[in-house]
């Protein structure tokens, strides 16, 4: 607990030495929420509902007893806490205490509200449980330039630097399947398949168009170019997803430059899933056998990410932070270098230092932790709101 909070302060401190500006912290947020009328129903609701069980009149699976377990043990911590704070205020309060007696008591609660603060989050961690898109360690990052022209093209080559030095910081696994790169500079698309812990769950709220809003180098005016990116979830079995007679393969001739091998042999492939007729098509390598295991995987997290979207669509919130295909049109961010200066639309976080963030340092990371606390608080906001303790 001591290192979690540790943590925390850390983070906060990093927040503010960016001078970062948001309307309020997820913590705060989730404090709100746990004490809502709805939130203490559904902390007495796990309760009645474990005892049930424990008493032998009611049933549930292991799992969800566990669930349950985890929610009632910090609920319990959470409660101890507060009636301590409780207590402290009383003697502050007391007329017949000392002065000594009511400044150590004041000291204390500022001490004890941080704690109760640390156990709200830990709670709010608890009742929001982990799913199998949380800890995904693989994923696909598709950027394509945007309005723009070669404004454009140069700022996705940006983005495409910036995501590549994010995963080497991160010690992620970077595998370019497709660059299309522009004589002039910048990048007109590309496809990269990212590996490593929960990349995923970090990477999946840069999906989106991306504006940026600068001078080029021989123009006296401001340009407004965009990029789009998708960040699709990449199953850890691409066989359980696409097995292989679910698919029609063919073969074919690629088209375009890349000399004799390229233009003669049948090494590019087209592969088709049978049941939604959804096809892709890979000729960047040189060998065939290489362009049908990229292909699979593509299918593969096209295929996904129509899961997650048909999940997205049976859930009715007001959540900030969208992760379907529908929110790849949205503007999500806003690169102005004339006030070098980047805001999220989303969460209305702006942090100053546009060259330091496309250097994925450490304001990128920080609104990425950001975004992730935002999704987190969604989530809170729609268990509590929809009483889901199942």
């Amino acid at each position: 607990m001591l290192l979690r909070h540790h943590q925390l302060l850390l983070r906060l401190s990093r927040l503010s030495s960016l001078q970062q500006c948001f309307p309020s912290s997820s913590s705060t947020a989730s404090s709100s929420l746990l004490t809502s009328e709805n939130g203490e129903k559904i902390l007495r609701t796990v309760t009645e509902r474990l005892a049930q069980c424990q008493a032998g009149n009611a049933t549930a699976a292991p799992k969800q007893i566990s669930y349950w377990e985890a929610i009632a043990k910090q609920s319990s911590v959470v409660s101890d806490t507060r009636s301590e704070l409780a207590q402290l205020i009383s003697i502050i309060k007391d007329p017949k205490e000392t002065e000594e007696m009511r400044k150590l008591a004041e000291a204390d609660v500022e001490s004890l509200k941080e704690t109760l603060e640390t156990e709200l989050e830990e709670l709010a961690a608890r009742i929001v449980p982990l799913t199998n898109l949380d800890v995904l360690s693989k994923c696909q990052i598709e950027l394509s330039s945007g309005a723009g022209g070669q404004e454009a093209m140069l700022f996705t080559g940006e983005l495409l630097d910036m995501y590549q030095k994010l995963a080497a910081t991160n010690s992620w696994k970077w595998d370019p399947l497709q660059v299309d790169s522009v004589p002039l500079g910048g990048v007109r698309s590309a496809l990269i398949a990212v590996s490593g812990e929960n990349v995923y769950s970090k990477m999946r709220f840069e999906a989106g168009v991306h504006r940026v809003q600068r001078m080029p180098v021989n123009d006296s005016r401001m340009h407004t170019s965009t990029a789009s990116i998708s960040v699709l979830p990449e199953p850890e079995e691409v066989s359980v997803v696409v097995p292989s007679d679910s698919v029609k393969i063919e073969a074919m001739r690629a088209s375009g430059p890349g000399g004799q091998n390229v233009n003669k042999r049948s090494t590019a492939v087209r592969m088709t899933h049978k049941e939604t007729g959804i096809a892709v098509h890979c000729m960047d390598e040189r060998f065939q056998h290489l362009n049908i295991q990229i292909a699979y995987k593509r299918l593969a997290a096209i295929l996904m990410q129509r899961q997650v979207d048909a999940m997205l669509e049976k859930i009715v919130s007001r959540r900030k932070l969208q992760v379907g295909s529908k929110a790849r049109a949205e503007k999500i961010r806003t690169y102005n270098f004339q006030h070098d200066k980047v805001t999220d639309h989303r969460i209305g976080m702006a942090i100053t230092g546009v060259e330091e963030f496309l250097s994925a340092g450490e304001s990128l990371i920080s609104m990425i932790d950001r975004l992730q606390e935002q999704h987190m608080e969604d989530r809170l906001d729609h268990i509590i709101e929809n009483c889901i303790v199942e």
